[in-house]
């Protein structure tokens, strides 16, 4: 008995693992076109407002993939789907490093956006089930990946576009790592997670709640915010500072080396801080920094902004999943998914609104107008969605 538990507690960090991993390939499939995108953008000839596009039309994509992906979990289980979705990433990987003109390379990123779409879907609600009543601990330790794969993607891709590697060679290079995550999965067989319910009746249930509309608006504006700085900043500083893409990727990797010290804080003080308390914090801490960026004038006062406003948004997106999983009751599997349904578009509408200002008037002018914004609506929205949760409660 002592020996299949802790032949489980194995299975288990080794799905938990290979879930980080998930996160981190998906995170450096994301962030590449942020480091890449001035080099494709000569080469395959497109504009800032194209740039944006690009990503809003593979975010459209995977809001409906997510609608669906429930349904997916339910029928063939979450570890299996998430198998199929790597490999679906990896098709995408190698036809995008193969792209010759605007429409190759759209048609390839969405290949990608299948496979990171379930996994954007799959890889939150498989910490709820591996660690049922986490404080959140978990789910920020799981949500460090991404950080810390856009940061070792920017620094990486950064410094090797800089000695003349060509952007087609990294995205290569990215298919073998997600075909080699994609083997690391223990058979689904071995790790008995709880069942999804894919139903129809579960999916209305969500819809059906009025908080759930207000925590997903929260998580649309979080979800735009960490957007802006993750797609533009890299472009911000190679078009406007005139630094090298080496450079521009070393900046940049600030913000997520702020988002992973955060997340990887955010797990130690969510044992001792509630969960409402340090969003209402964060997002206003947050949208307080987001205020000084008009007096950005150099690479190092925007490393240091970068670095603050990452650790200020680092436990945004996880927490309020977190919470809204603990606080509704409903499925908590299709509650997250749909959540994401929110955060993935508010991370590629952020995106395309800057670059119509980037081209229209200046980045610069993006930053300072479009991040307040949406910065200033999370805590407006996640505080309504927190008192109408707790009325429900009282009145049942």
């Amino acid at each position: 008995m002592l020996r299949f538990k802790l032949g489980m507690k194995d299975l288990k960090e080794r799905t938990f693992n290979a879930a980080g991993f998930s996160f981190l390939v998906y995170s450096l499939a994301s962030i590449s076109l942020s480091i890449c995108l001035v080099n494709i953008k000569k080469e395959l000839n497109f504009s800032l407002t194209e740039a944006g596009l690009f990503g809003m039309l593979c975010a459209i994509e995977q809001t409906a993939v997510l609608f669906i992906s429930p349904v997916f979990a339910a029928k063939f289980g979450k570890i299996r789907v998430l198998r199929t979705s790597l490999l679906l990433l990896t098709l995408g990987l190698i036809c995008f490093s193969l792209s010759v003109s605007f429409l190759t390379a759209l048609l390839s990123a969405l290949c990608m956006g299948l496979g990171v779409a379930n996994m954007e879907a799959l890889l939150t609600p498989i910490v709820t089930d591996l660690y049922p009543g986490d404080s959140g601990s978990k789910m920020n330790k799981l949500h460090a990946f991404w950080p810390l794969g856009s940061c070792t993607g920017l620094a990486g891709f950064g410094w090797l576009l800089s000695v003349g590697i060509s952007w087609r060679f990294l995205y290569a290079g990215l298919a073998v790592f997600a075909v080699c995550i994609c083997l690391s999965y223990p058979s689904s067989k071995k790790v008995p997670l709880p069942p999804s319910d894919g139903s129809f009746k579960a999916f209305k249930k969500v819809f059906a709640l009025p908080p759930f509309w207000l925590f997903a608006l929260s998580l649309f504006f979080a979800g735009g915010a960490e957007g802006a700085f993750a797609f533009w900043s890299a472009t911000l500083i190679q078009l406007y500072l005139k630094a090298s893409a080496f450079y521009a990727g070393l900046v940049t990797a600030c913000f997520s080396i702020g988002m992973a010290l955060g997340r990887f804080l955010s797990s130690r003080i969510l044992k001792k801080v509630s969960l409402p308390k340090m969003i209402i914090i964060c997002s206003l801490a947050a949208f307080a920094v987001s205020l000084l960026f008009i007096f950005i004038n150099s690479l190092i006062t925007l490393t240091v902004f970068l670095f603050i406003m990452g650790t200020c948004l680092a436990c945004l997106w996880p927490t309020i999943q977190s919470f809204a999983a603990v606080i509704l009751p409903v499925d908590p599997t299709a509650l997250m998914i749909f959540l994401s349904c929110f955060g993935v578009p508010g991370y590629s509408t952020a995106s395309f609104i800057m670059g119509i200002i980037g081209d229209r008037y200046s980045l610069f002018t993006a930053f300072i107008t479009v991040v307040p914004a949406f910065l200033i609506l999370i805590p407006v929205f996640f505080a309504a969605a927190c008192k109408i949760s707790l009325i429900n409660r009282h009145c049942r």
